[in-house]
């Protein structure tokens, strides 16, 4: 006879686990108890050594899909006389590391459920289980029972409490289970929010049908949906929400009805149907019906599944595909609160679908790709968050702040960092109120008491704002070193790297605008390897809006008598003069090594795009447009300057403009993500030969786009280059606030504020 204690740590609260220990420990014929504590499991088990040893075997081997098992530490301890039976003891706080569990999608056994006429959950919204349902965005404190979520007001009826307590039921000890009798309700409301007597579904579907726009309470805040088919619903969605010209995601009835859309392989269709339900950025297909306004340009369309009851409600045999878009005016915070959606959104829809539970945690879709069979994070949010990434050593206790852009803020604990959801752009006011607001709840939620707050070097930034705010040590760690730092923690590289690191902007330590960056070194020490040559970005963030700013730029230093018949075509002649004269004396113009404002330029040439609605949609459309059947490369000089390699953008420029005479913007696209490719190993090489280290980390927003990274990628593996790119952590400035971690808790540790040397 034996005993064992069992601290089990990592993401193991509310996927059954407790339940799973329980049928474990009865089919081996032992007793103890298993408890929640903190956001770990603790274990008391007892009886014959075999049986023992089987039970921790299977505790590793067959736990429950959702579980993320980071450690099982077993310790003997005395046994008790006359214990009867296994049970399952109130939950209690404690230092197991760990986290609570993201939301998870409706499970297969659900959603048969749901579709069931002879089941009493029959077309219930709000149906899940032990392994399925939301569980981040309804806790309020850990650990994960049913009295500290938002499910604490609804009281078990006597059906669902059998369930909950019979041992061989999928709902033994399932926090969020409920039923039509006892758990939270759906009702269809008008745009001022008054509850109508139609049955919600029926009239949820009237208002898609007719072209309406509708406004969905899910479980991490308000989303607004129309029929994906309606080029007229589309369109209004986009007036009505002030949506720039970036894609919609759509939500397909089921995996059926996405693939008359998408083209879908196997990696795909797995994350499709991950319990997480990320939207899946896939390839459109030519025969697609959608509206053109759901993508416009674009040939990938943002693709999930419904992960809820009350998505699935939204559908039938005639409805199989929505736009399913954030509840928001654009730019601004997901609407979570019931009263907040009626004044802000009631104005833009013709319905509400409603239901009575609170939302605790404004979540957002998260959004993938699969590129070489590997997952690449675009927004890590819910079924993500709030898992943890487990670090290979203890971090100072700090706060990472994160980016302007597409932030998210983190914290640190142990060996663990924990990324908040997505953020949004700081520079909305909203935004920023919302950041502010959360930090501390997040501190509150996962007991993090940082100690320390980084913050990125860019003086101006809301999040550098608020780390000056916060009363905490400061440290700054440079933009696109927390770019790479953010793939070397994700992806635990040790030793040194080359990191290209290539985006719209970041600061530098020279107080100019980068991003087009080859760096070289390891932990706390390196060397700003290479980059593209300076140029004036004329009007400062105005170029960024109009992205015909830039090609003057570059064509001004190259092809002076090319760039004034250009602005001449395009009415723009009387404009640049002035913004010449404002370069020369150095007025809102600062100088840029940007690879996003290269590849801008170049959109901007190739397809006369002056103006665009958001930053890098020129890029991306100029992307889309590669033909890849036209061969062909620009020349381009690698120029060592004082140490440093230099690539002038410029000579790429020059010759894109010469042939926009006699080839198609198509084969003008190929050409020239070819050379970034090409430029981008050449570098490489050199910086290879130097250093000697084969192991190159690809980052920055720039690499959001498929056809470079795939270009690079492939290149790159040719020359005997190991490649790494970020897999967890989204790979543009949504991953900024991991590097911020994982560098500064080093830095601090080391007492360095200067990673460069001084070589920077």
């Amino acid at each position: 006879m034996e005993r064992r204690r069992l601290i089990i740590s990592g993401v193991a609260q509310g996927v059954g686990f407790r339940p799973f220990l329980y049928n474990l420990a009865r089919k081996r014929r032992l007793t103890g108890w298993v408890r929640n504590n903190s956001a770990g499991v603790e274990v008391e088990v007892q009886g014959d050594a075999g049986n023992l040893a089987g039970f921790l075997n299977e505790v590793e081997t067959q736990a429950p899909p959702a579980a993320r098992i980071e450690s099982v530490v077993s310790a003997t301890i005395p046994v008790l006389q006359n214990e009867a039976g296994f049970k399952i003891t109130p939950s209690e706080d404690g230092g197991v590391p760990g986290s609570p569990l993201p939301d998870q999608g409706i499970c297969a056994d659900c959603i048969s459920e749901f579709y069931d006429p002879e089941d009493r959950r029959y077309r219930y919204p709000f149906n899940s289980c032990v392994r399925c349902g939301p569980r981040f965005t309804l806790i309020k404190e850990t650990p994960f029972d049913r009295v500290r979520t938002a499910m604490a007001e609804y009281q078990l009826c006597q059906r669902c409490r059998a369930e909950y307590t019979d041992f061989s039921n999928r709902r033994f000890h399932a926090q969020t289970i409920a039923c039509p009798q006892c758990g939270p309700a759906l009702w269809l409301a008008d745009p001022e929010g008054v509850k109508t007597p139609e049955p919600p579904d029926e009239g949820a579907r009237r208002i898609l049908k007719a072209g309406g726009i509708l406004g969905v309470k899910g479980i991490g805040g308000y989303h607004l949906a129309v029929d994906a088919s309606s080029e007229s619903a589309v369109l209004k969605l986009r007036e009505a929400k002030g949506r720039d010209r970036r894609a919609f995601a759509g939500l397909f009835r089921d995996l059926e009805a996405l693939k008359a859309h998408c083209r879908v392989d196997a990696a795909e269709e797995r994350l499709l149907l991950d319990p997480a339900r990320p939207i899946v950025l896939l390839t459109q297909k030519e025969a697609s019906n959608l509206a053109k306004a759901v993508n416009p340009g674009l040939k990938e369309v943002g693709a999930f599944l419904p992960y809820t009851g009350i998505q699935l409600l939204l559908f039938d045999q005639d409805l199989t595909a929505l736009v399913m878009t954030s509840g928001n005016r654009s730019g601004e915070p997901l609407t979570v609160d019931d009263a907040a959606a009626i004044e802000i959104l009631g104005p833009m829809v013709d319905g509400f679908l409603v239901h009575d539970r609170q939302v605790i945690w404004r979540c957002d879709d998260s959004v993938v790709r699969v590129q070489k069979g590997k997952t690449i994070g675009i927004r890590r949010s819910r079924g993500y968050v709030p898992a943890p990434l487990k670090m290979d050593r203890d971090l100072v206790p700090l706060l990472a702040c994160g980016a302007q852009q597409k932030n998210t803020f983190a914290l640190t604990k142990e060996r663990y960092v924990y990324l908040s959801p997505h953020q949004g752009d700081l520079d909305r006011v909203a935004a920023y109120l919302s950041y502010r607001e959360t930090i501390p709840r997040w501190q509150r939620l996962l007991r993090c008491n940082p100690e320390y707050a980084v913050h990125d070097l860019h003086p101006d930034y809301n999040s550098t704002l608020y780390a000056r705010s916060s009363g905490l040590p400061l440290l700054g760690v440079q933009h696109h070193l927390a770019h790479l730092g953010s793939v070397i923690a994700d992806r635990r590289i040790k030793g040194p790297v080359i990191g290209v690191i290539l985006d719209g902007s970041g600061y530098g330590t020279d107080a100019k605008i980068w991003g087009g960056e080859f760096f070289a070194g390891a932990e706390c020490n390196w060397e700003r390897k290479g980059h593209l040559r300076y140029y004036p970005l004329p009007g400062g963030e105005a170029a960024i809006k109009e992205p015909w700013r830039m090609a003057a730029a570059y064509l001004e230093a190259v092809a002076p008598e090319f760039l004034a018949e250009w602005l001449a075509g395009n009415g723009l002649a009387d404009q640049w003069p002035p913004l010449r004269q404002a370069i020369r004396h150095g007025i809102n113009a600062p100088e840029t090594s940007s690879m996003g404002r290269l590849f801008d330029a170049a959109a901007a040439l190739a397809g006369n795009i002056l103006e665009v609605s958001y930053e890098g949609e020129a890029a991306v459309w100029f992307e889309h447009q590669a033909d890849l059947n036209h061969s062909g490369e620009y020349c381009f000089e690698v120029s060592d300057v004082g140490g440093k390699l230099l690539i002038d953008p410029g000579m790429i420029m020059e010759q894109t403009c010469r042939d926009l005479r006699r080839l198609s913007t198509g084969a003008i696209s190929a050409k020239f993500h070819r050379t970034i490719a090409a430029l981008i190993v050449r570098v490489c090489d050199l910086i290879r030969s130097e250093v000697g280290t084969d192991q190159v980390v690809l980052a920055g927003g720039v690499f959001q786009n498929r056809l470079l990274l795939d270009l690079a990628w492939e290149r790159l593996e040719r020359k005997g280059f190991r490649v790494f790119i970020p897999e967890v952590a989204p790979v543009n400035d949504g991953g900024i606030a991991l590097g911020q971690a994982w560098l500064g808790s080093m830095m601090i540790e080391r007492g360095i504020t200067d990673v460069f040397g001084g070589a920077g």
